[in-house]
């Protein structure tokens, strides 16, 4: 059974008898008492700062053992920016990621904080992290290593940098002990998930046909397949540098983004189209992937994005799904590029007349495509997943297709999928400490 009590630090004696606690990876002693005041846990001030807590705080606890374990202590993770800027300015990432989950954590009783690779130290298994005072200053703390340490690295070249790798290893040899867990390892590549689902039969129905581009010789036989096919690179996110092309009405056309429009380039033969996307298209990588007729709402595409954790359970559940609508004309739906959000019921009663409970309907086909694609990737990659969020197109005759899954997902603007995905974040990572939840435990909300 969980409970929580006010931390009161004070040299002072007091009565009743002492108990161990453990705090993340460190271990001191404390007392309980209960009184007009609720429940007190008294610490000295080594043990405070031992156990980086702080006079005042709220921290949950259960029986651990022989000990009482607070917490649990989440630890987010990311890396320092490279020009050297001091104190939390100096670290990368979302910050509004950073204030809502701490904000969670907070209301749950868990020790959260944010902390850089480069602040770990392992010999004495402390770190320099960062919290958030209530008047909103960023204010930094030693504490002790956490038990589960979310991984929210924010781009694909941080993940490579010696630093962060070195502490991603040093940290999975401390889980193979069992001493901490961390989750979302890395980042994903569409390239290699459709490898990966091309050899899973229970995956294959939902791909689309797809190559790596290796010239124009590419593009031309897909459109020779499809009529309309997508370019993207392999690691965009947010859409950036995808384009489409598309065989019509005798010519070949190119559709991409120029400022805030999207321009629909024709062209007399392939030639001149394959010129115009090598010249305007991102560095790196990328793909030829076939074109879907995706249902339309109000005369414009969209598709589903859907947001898979793992709960207080470790098992993978639907958090929430939100549908993205494209601008008109527009050939992504992410928002930053023209796209709007629209109320998942919504959009599947007006286009396709069901309820989300409707037995058998778009709703049930997209929950069932995501609950086969998270344990499908986990399995794979054989490392410790939380949380994945997917695009999943709809065709007009309600079919669903697999787009891309991101382990680091961007926040959901949908309030009460927020409020859920933050919740399970926190729930996740006690059950990765040991707690095993009752159905009596209170309700904390956000």
């Amino acid at each position: 059974m969980m409970e929580q009590a006010r931390v009161v630090v004070s040299d002072n004696q007091i009565g009743g008898e002492k108990v161990w606690l453990m705090g993340g990876l460190a271990r001191g002693e404390g007392k309980l008492t209960t009184g007009s005041d609720g429940v007190l846990l008294h610490v000295s001030r080594g043990d405070a700062l031992r156990l980086g807590i702080r006079p005042r705080q709220q921290v949950s606890f259960w029986q651990a053992g022989d000990a009482l374990q607070l917490g649990p202590y989440i630890g987010i993770m990311t890396n320092k920016r490279p020009r050297g800027t001091k104190g939390f300015q100096g670290l990368r990432g979302r910050r509004e990621t950073y204030v809502a989950l701490l904000k969670m954590a907070r209301s749950m009783g868990s020790v959260a904080y944010v902390f850089a690779c480069e602040d770990v130290d392992f010999k004495r298994m402390r770190v320099i992290g960062y919290h958030q005072s209530k008047a909103g200053n960023w204010l930094a703390h030693e504490y002790p290593l956490p038990n589960v340490v979310y991984n929210r690295i924010p781009d694909r070249q941080s993940e490579v940098a010696q630093v962060v790798r070195m502490a991603k290893k040093r940290f999975e040899q401390l889980a193979h002990s069992h001493r901490t867990a961390i989750f979302n390892p890395h980042f994903l590549n569409k390239w290699d998930l459709h490898r990966i689902f091309s050899q899973e039969p229970g995956l294959r129905r939902y791909l689309l046909d797809t190559k790596l581009y290796h010239g124009p010789e590419d593009v031309l036989s897909m459109l020779k397949r499809h009529r309309m096919v997508y370019l993207k690179p392999r690691d965009t996110f947010a859409g950036h540098g995808i384009m489409r092309a598309e065989y019509k009405g005798g010519k070949y056309i190119l559709i991409h983004k120029v400022g805030g429009n999207y321009r629909h380039e024709p062209h007399e033969n392939f030639r001149g189209l394959a010129q115009s996307f090598s010249a305007r298209r991102h560095p790196g990588i990328y793909l030829v992937q076939q074109g879907l007729r995706l249902a339309k709402y109000k005369g414009a595409i969209f598709d589903a994005r859907i947001i898979m954790q793992k709960t207080g359970e470790g098992v993978w559940d639907l958090t929430g799904a939100g549908v993205r609508v494209a601008a008109r004309g527009g050939i992504t739906t992410h928002v930053p590029n023209g796209g709007y959000i629209a109320p998942i019921e919504t959009v599947i009663s007006d286009v396709f007349h069901e309820r989300l409970d409707t037995p058998g309907g778009v709703y049930t086909k997209l929950r069932n495509l995501a609950l086969t694609v998270a344990p499908a990737i986990e399995n794979h990659y054989k490392r410790l997943f939380g949380e994945l969020s997917m695009d999943i197109g709809i065709t007009s005759d309600g079919e669903c297709y697999f787009f891309e899954a991101n382990a680091k997902p961007m926040k959901f603007d949908e309030p009460i999928i927020r409020r859920k995905s933050l919740r399970r974040l926190v729930e996740f990572s006690r059950y990765l400490s040991g707690y095993q939840r009752h159905e009596v435990d209170d309700h904390v909300d956000y």
